[in-house]
């Protein structure tokens, strides 16, 4: 197991993908931690002074200091941990496109994603998430080599795997109980079907039944 000074603690909700980004990243790394659920209708003492500005999960606390906003706390992890799985690339070029992607996907994906949980399955906010989504097909043809592996890093996962693989529980979670209808990617999908079987997927995402229950309570008809 990795080990550098550990004193890790995670804050997450098990719901939040965001939440699933930062204990895939930990298992990846072998990182052993102390993981706090918590309770977003009650917010608990150490959540909000960790997190005083925006009071949301992840928080990943190292050495008493926390680290906030899920990509930036993978981020952060692949620098502190560098030996075991590295995430980002090491060629400069690849580093920022690997952030690009990662802007992309935490406001233009997930954007037209919440809006369609919102909207109770609007046919045009599904179509916007679609084209999204078609958007992340053309950039793994780009940056991944699909003869390698099913990964933006080949057979490994890297750092834009990490952040896309929550939707691997939640694409199907919210097509099943709210009628999501995907666009036909097949890399993407490939994709997402192998975070899922990935080892560490087991301690970092939840099962598809477990989360349709929760998007019923939440989500459906709202």
């Amino acid at each position: 197991m990795a080990s550098r000074d550990q004193e890790v603690t995670l804050l997450s909700a098990w719901p939040s993908p965001f939440s699933m980004r930062v204990k895939l990243a930990l298992a990846l790394k072998g990182i052993e931690h102390e993981d706090l659920p918590q309770d977003l209708g009650n917010k608990s003492k150490i959540l909000l002074e960790s997190n005083p500005v925006h009071k949301k999960v992840p928080v990943l606390i190292h050495k008493g200091k926390p680290i906030l906003e899920s990509a930036i706390i993978v981020h952060y992890i692949d620098e502190v941990w560098p030996e075991t799985s590295p995430l980002l690339p090491q060629d400069a070029f690849l580093r920022a496109q690997h952030r690009f992607w990662s802007d992309f996907i935490d406001k233009k994906l997930f954007d037209s994603w919440i809006r369609f949980l919102r909207s109770n399955g609007d046919a045009a906010v599904n179509e916007e998430f679609n084209q999204n989504c078609l958007l992340i097909e053309g950039a793994l043809a780009e940056l991944g080599s699909e003869e390698e592996g099913p990964f933006f890093g080949g057979a490994s996962m890297s750092f834009l795997d990490v952040l896309l693989a929550p939707y691997a529980v939640w694409i199907p979670g919210v097509e099943q109980v709210m009628g999501l209808k995907p666009a036909k990617c097949p890399r993407f999908h490939k994709l997402l079907a192998a975070a899922s079987e990935h080892p560490s997927a087991k301690v970092a995402l939840p099962q598809v039944e477990r989360l349709k229950k929760f998007i019923r309570v939440h989500f459906e008809s709202k």
